[in-house]
């Protein structure tokens, strides 16, 4: 260990805090002297070394487990400093803290998350109008060719008006770049299995009141990660609500040595690497871990032992250079980033370049082994920072209290404690109680017991028979029947006792904001609309509970959407499956990733949750309407109410496109019932005609036999021609009627 080191364990010593190394100095003088120093420095701020914080949390998920610590119930197993024996009940723990916890666990998993990605680079607005002014520009010239038609000759239906168009492109526009930003997410949310992470981190959030992650890159993918409370510590600002944004966070773990040596054996030397193996060698000022097994011999202990890994993160600073030049062609002024050691060439100097230095945050991370071996301290290999302002930089580590502000935290399980301690405790005096009733015996005087009998054979025989056998020829004894008399031990505490808890579970219910009807009991004259309402009042109590995480949710959504940035550089392909079971392509252009600034908004999921319950219960009605079955079990898969909207837009077109193809079909059928009418008209109206002609000849050929019978035989065979001729004509004029009549189709 170096002397500098020691020096600050000797000012911890004195003065109960270490001093913090400078953090603006330039990259040379930050040697390994001042990277361990800082390392060392902030683990001395951190409350690893104050035992009580860690049992205090312990003792809050075995509160959750029901496990018992009897020092709690000292003053009732113990009363005046007296251990009971014998005793005829036994503390039990009666769960009523882990129910609520679980319920709203439950709850949890059940509330939608959805979320939406937005750019908010500079030029998006601008992008925006330049899409609005082509979709102008198109519909401009749609309607100019429409107008060049004629009317009769135009297609299709007529463009919407302008004003309408704009209104609908402002409500559905999406910037491309956001598309696959959203893409991005949907990715990330299901190779991570962010919905089981967050559920698990919710876990610790109602019991300890805390909730940790850690994120970054592993293998060019964004990694996540939800830590355990009992071993996180950060920045202590009082108006700090996220960890992230601190100046230092710091993670403890404990692992066998060959894990440790499997992780960070690269950075230990081969001697660091023999003192882990051979923990026998190990100095007396190392912090060690040791889990003793097997009797607690020395080999046991040495063998099982494990080693203390912190590694630390902290916001440092570095001098960057702000490049300013002209640009060779246009001759605009261009500026970027440069490393705190260049060198402006000299023809750049010509040109008018010029450096302006600035300092700005830097992510640092550094982990100390065993107490005494110090690795791997460098900046963050991958610094998550925004674009427009390089200094505004994120710890990998995040996470929030529930209530800390100007006050120590609570969790919804350290609420509950007196209250599982008092229910627990009259458990345990109505057991007891209980175990005592004796109903009603009679009292004797000790010399009433027969000869050769102990007390317990007597007691057993009083309580087993309920008679109690008396020898009255015993020796020394002066007693009659009539000195006995009659004790009434039976119980008369027990209804007591059950209102006592019944109270001290509805004041439970209470507090937690979890009541009775909100976990499925509903009173014997309670109605639909007040038990309702005693449920949405319920939801009011723990909304901030759900509110505070999914800030938190947001936060940790935004960060690894940040990350997927580093690594994605070479750009990402893959697929992803969305909840209705769709599979969806993920392809990134790297170059525009790189250059978007991503904003990730998560929506309220309790009016999310109520809006998608209502549209669902229209699905019924749908069905009475006629819309097919299959698109309403559709929207029973669908997570988030924008989903299930778009979902009921389209299953409503889809029926109105159906209403309006029946119209178009029965319109045709009317059609054709209306031309096969005018057709048989027309096929009467001739069948007249010839009847008619046929009256006609018959008078001509009557009246002309009167005038000339010598001409009777040529007007015959004329009007016989004639005759022949109006026949063919009639029999082509029904043929031709027969055959049109044949393309009618069939069921008209």
């Amino acid at each position: 260990m170096t002397g500098s080191i020691k020096f600050i364990r000797n000012l911890r010593e004195m003065y109960g805090q270490a001093k913090i190394p400078r953090q603006r100095i330039p990259l040379s003088q930050k040697t390994k002297k001042w990277r361990e120093e800082c390392v060392e420095a902030y683990i001395d701020l951190s409350k690893f070394g104050v035992s009580e914080r860690r049992s205090y949390l312990k003792s809050l998920y075995d509160y959750y487990n029901g496990v018992i610590d009897e020092q709690d119930y000292r003053y009732v197993l113990k009363p005046y400093g007296k251990t009971r024996n014998n005793f005829p009940s036994k503390l039990r723990n009666y769960p009523i803290i882990k129910p609520i916890i679980d319920l709203l666990l439950g709850e949890k998993a059940k509330r939608p998350l959805n979320y939406s990605v937005t750019v908010k680079n500079g030029d998006s607005i601008s992008l925006k109008e330049q899409e609005k002014n082509d979709v102008l520009l198109k519909l401009a010239s749609d309607m100019f060719l429409r107008n060049l038609a004629p009317e009769d000759m135009q297609e299709g239906e007529p463009p919407q008006p302008p004003k309408q168009l704009m209104e609908e492109f402002d409500r559905s526009y999406v910037d491309r770049r956001a598309i696959k930003g959203q893409a991005a997410m949907n990715y990330i949310m299901q190779n991570e299995e962010m919905k089981h992470k967050f559920s698990k981190g919710f876990f610790h959030y109602l019991v300890t009141g805390e909730v940790y992650s850690h994120k970054g890159v592993v293998r060019n993918e964004p990694f996540y990660e939800v830590l355990n409370p009992l071993d996180i510590d950060y920045d202590k600002d009082p108006d700090l609500e996220f960890v992230e944004d601190g100046d230092w966070a710091m993670t403890r773990k404990y692992a066998h040595a060959s894990t440790v040596i499997d992780i960070f054996g690269e950075y230990l030397t081969d001697e660091q690497i023999l003192e882990l193996e051979n923990p026998q060698q190990a100095s007396a000022d190392s912090y060690l871990l040791y889990r003793s097994e097997a009797n607690g011999s020395d080999e046991n202990i040495y063998r099982n032992r494990l080693v203390e890994c912190i590694t630390v993160y902290w916001k440092s600073r570095k001098r960057i250079g702000f490049l300013q030049y002209p640009d060779p062609i246009t001759g605009s002024p261009e500026e970027m980033v440069v490393e705190e050691g260049f060198r402006l060439p000299r023809e750049m100097r010509e040109m008018g370049a010029k450096v302006r230095y600035e300092w700005v945050n830097e992510v640092w991370e550094g982990t100390r082994i065993d107490g005494r071996f110090y690795v791997n301290i460098n900046p963050l290999s991958n610094q998550r920072t925004s674009l427009d302002n390089p200094s505004r930089c994120k710890l990998p580590i995040n996470g929030r209290k529930y209530s800390d502000i100007n006050s120590d935290n609570i969790s919804l399980v350290s609420l509950g404690i007196p209250f599982q301690l008092n229910y627990n405790i009259f458990k345990y005096r109505m057991e007891l109680a209980i175990a005592r009733s004796k109903d009603i015996i009679a009292q004797f005087d000790i010399n009433m017991i027969p000869k050769k009998w102990d007390m317990d054979k007597f007691m057993y025989f009083v309580e087993g028979t309920g008679i109690a056998w008396v020898d009255y020829n015993k020796e020394g004894i002066n007693l009659s029947p009539q000195h006995q008399s009659v004790l009434d031990m039976s119980i008369k505490t027990i209804a007591q006792y059950l209102q006592l808890l019944e109270s001290i579970q509805l004041e439970w219910e209470k507090i937690s904001g979890v009541n009775r009807q909100r976990q499925g009991g509903i009173g014997p004259y309670e109605g639909k609309a007040a038990s309702q309402q005693a449920i949405v009042q319920s939801s009011h109590i723990t909304e901030d509970l759900f509110r505070k995480f999914a800030r938190f949710e947001q936060r940790e959504l935004q960060g690894l959407l940040d990350y997927s940035k580093e690594a994605w550089v070479n750009g990402k392909k893959g697929m992803y499956v969305m909840p209705d079971n769709t599979i969806e392509m993920l392809d990134i252009d790297s170059i525009q990733y790189m250059e978007s600034e991503y904003g990730v908004f998560v929506s309220d999921a309790g009016r999310d949750q109520d809006k998608l319950e209502q549209a669902r219960a229209l699905g019924q009605s749908m069905v009475q309407n006629g819309v097919p079955a299959s698109a309403v079990l559709d929207m029973f898969d669908t997570e988030n109410y924008a989903g299930l909207k778009a979902k009921i837009e389209k299953a409503e077109k889809a029926q109105k496109e159906l209403q309006l193809a029946q119209e178009r079909a029965k319109k045709e059928q009317l059609d054709k019932q209306q031309q096969l009418q005018q057709q048989q008209m027309e096929m009467d109206r001739v069948e007249k005609d010839k009847d008619r002609q046929v009256e006609i000849e018959k008078a001509l050929i009557a009246a002309e036999s009167r005038d000339s019978n010598n001409k009777l035989e040529l007007d015959m065979e004329k009007m016989m021609r004639d005759f022949e001729i109006k026949e063919k004509e009639i029999q082509l004029k029904e043929e031709a009627l027969r055959k049109e009549g044949d393309t009618i189709p069939n069921g008209v």
